[in-house]
């Protein structure tokens, strides 16, 4: 008798593996062109120093979420739960807090990388067997934190 794992469970995994990686790197493009747009249309004579330090730390940081984003989903494991399966999560709730607060301007543009970040952390979590309602509270928190950095900004 021998202890193999069945053929049709790895063909599984590796197909939602490879849906997570594609709904990742679609969200990280996302993140990235809509910051190098913003930025390009914010750009006058000046160069850069005409949009620093905002908006330009905003751009940076969206450009960053999406790797660090596709830095957690690459580091995550077969079927084993780590701590990476929340940065989805967490980057789907700062883009929230921009969705929102931009909703007239960048945040209508950043709907989709909010929306696949999202689905990318419910998939990690129905693979890995993660706990969703932690990270659902790391979603939460994230924006709220997103949300009340934004606000100080604007204050200081």
């Amino acid at each position: 008798m021998t202890n193999s794992i069945p053929t049709t469970n790895l063909n599984t995994n590796s197909k939602r593996r490879s849906i997570e990686w594609l709904l990742c790197i679609l969200g990280a493009l996302n993140c990235i062109l809509v910051a190098a747009v913003f930025t390009n249309s914010q750009l006058t004579g000046e160069g850069l120093t005409s949009i620093w330090p905002l908006p330009l730390i905003y751009f940076v940081e969206i450009s960053v979420l999406g790797i660090v984003c596709l830095i957690a989903v690459a580091m995550l494991r077969n079927n084993s739960v780590s701590r990476w399966s929340g940065i989805p999560w967490i980057c789907s709730g700062i883009l929230l807090a921009l969705v929102i607060l931009g909703a007239w301007t960048i945040g209508f543009y950043l709907i989709p990388a909010m929306i696949l970040f999202l689905i990318v952390g419910i998939l990690v979590d129905r693979r890995t067997q993660g706990d969703i309602a932690l990270h659902l509270i790391y979603y939460v928190s994230a924006g709220i934190v997103q949300a009340s950095l934004v606000f100080l900004t604007l204050l200081g």
